[in-house]
């Protein structure tokens, strides 16, 4: 479970979140939802300890239920796939293998699955031997992003944050990725960041951003939110 109470942020020309409180826990996908530059990225920063909350706590609780405060060193507890993917020069199989050197073709295959990916990567020429380019250069950029995220569900971490990283996906694959996460995945705590309406359904709980502050949608909220989409 991850979690902030009360927590304030700037980037020192004034604030960018006030009071925000928010909880995500295991078996859920949580949205962010909110206009651009409203602070969603700004919360997976926090959430990754690379800002500083001016006040207020963000922690994270284990299985064991005790709570520590969220700092760089937990950051091993998280998978992130950022809007812009990261992907460099090599083979598909050394791309997933950055984030676990030793992992078996079985895991990567299963984590190709999850993201969708496992027919496009076994019609590659050589496999998982098949070489991309830098940025995902020979993947559409759909295809770059389920790597991103395939590449995210092999480290395994038990928190996944998506960052817009489903926008280049047509609907009826972003869905079928996120009910593989669900299903597959039923102890992963899942938070996202979207403009979409398709991801809203499927959500435990839906966060809207706006104007500094963060509110909890209540079912017709994110029905008419869905609507104005």
């Amino acid at each position: 479970t991850v979690s902030m109470e009360g927590v304030s942020v700037d980037y020192g020309r004034g604030p960018v979140l006030e009071d925000v409180s928010f909880r995500a826990e295991p078996g859920e996908v949580v949205a962010l939802v909110g206009p651009s530059g409203a602070g969603k990225t700004t919360m997976l920063r926090l959430l990754l300890s690379l800002l500083t909350p001016r006040q207020g706590a963000a922690l994270v609780r284990g299985k064991d239920g005790a709570e520590h405060p969220l700092c760089p060193g937990a950051r091993k507890l998280f998978s992130y796939v950022p809007q812009e993917k990261a992907l460099f020069s090599g083979t598909v199989a050394e791309t997933l293998r950055m984030v676990k050197p030793d992992a078996a073709e079985e895991e990567m295959w299963r984590a190709l699955r999850l993201a969708e990916l496992e027919e496009v990567v076994r019609a590659l020429p050589r496999g998982l031997d098949s070489p991309i380019g830098e940025d995902g250069g020979g993947l559409s950029e759909g295809q770059g992003q389920r790597l991103s995220i395939a590449r995210a569900l092999l480290f395994g971490g038990p928190v996944l944050l998506l960052d817009e990283a489903t926008s280049a996906l047509d609907v009826a694959t972003e869905r079928r990725i996120l009910r593989n996460i669900m299903n597959s995945c039923r102890d992963k705590t899942c938070i996202v960041t979207t403009h979409r309406p398709t991801v809203l359904s499927m959500c435990s709980r839906v966060y809207q951003i706006r104007d500094r502050h963060m509110k909890l949608l209540d079912e017709t909220e994110v029905q008419a939110l869905t609507r104005e989409f």
